[in-house]
């Protein structure tokens, strides 16, 4: 069998970028750009104000980094042989030997792929996930955290792959 590679989704993505603009619609109705500012007695004005223009900038940047993606014809996850690539990370193939474990996190019923390694410092990332390593550290345990959400391959065939690979390299 060939190497395991997951693409963008492009179906999967615009669904992604339709609910972030629908959140961004939400938000611009909060803080009044799409008629009267909505009111409530249990929360005062400048809290929906706030929670309206952040609406507006996270889920407009998420839309953003979506339209991106969806233009995106390149390998987002390859599993091989000799290791494996997230593009997310770097473009450099991560051995297996330098894999020390593998496991899952998941949360509402999202499931990532968590990379061990040996010596982190020898596979740094770029880009946003590796301004959000450590935070990604403290909440899985791991290294590298790999999700397939917007993609057109499965969690379970990716573990799949790394379970493959992984053993013939070993």
């Amino acid at each position: 069998m060939g190497d395991f590679v997951a693409y963008n989704s492009r179906w999967r993505i615009s669904l992604i970028v339709l609910g972030a603009v629908g959140f961004v619609v939400l938000g611009l109705w909060m803080v009044g750009a799409l008629g009267e500012m909505p009111s409530s007695r249990r929360y005062s004005a400048p809290v929906t104000m706030g929670v309206g223009w952040f609406s507006i900038l996270f889920f407009g940047l998420c839309a953003l980094i979506g339209v991106k993606r969806f233009f995106d014809n390149s390998p987002q996850l390859r599993i091989g042989p000799s290791g494996l690539v997230f593009s997310s990370w770097s473009e450099e193939v991560i051995p297996w030997s330098e894999i020390a474990d593998v496991t899952t996190w998941s949360y509402r019923r999202q499931k990532a792929i968590i990379l061990h390694l040996r010596d982190p410092a020898r596979f740094p990332g770029r880009g946003l996930s590796a301004k959000l390593s450590g935070a990604n550290r403290m909440l899985t345990g791991g290294d590298i955290s790999i999700s397939l959400t917007g993609t057109n391959r499965s969690y379970d065939d990716a573990m799949s792959a790394i379970a493959r690979f992984r053993g013939a390299g070993s």
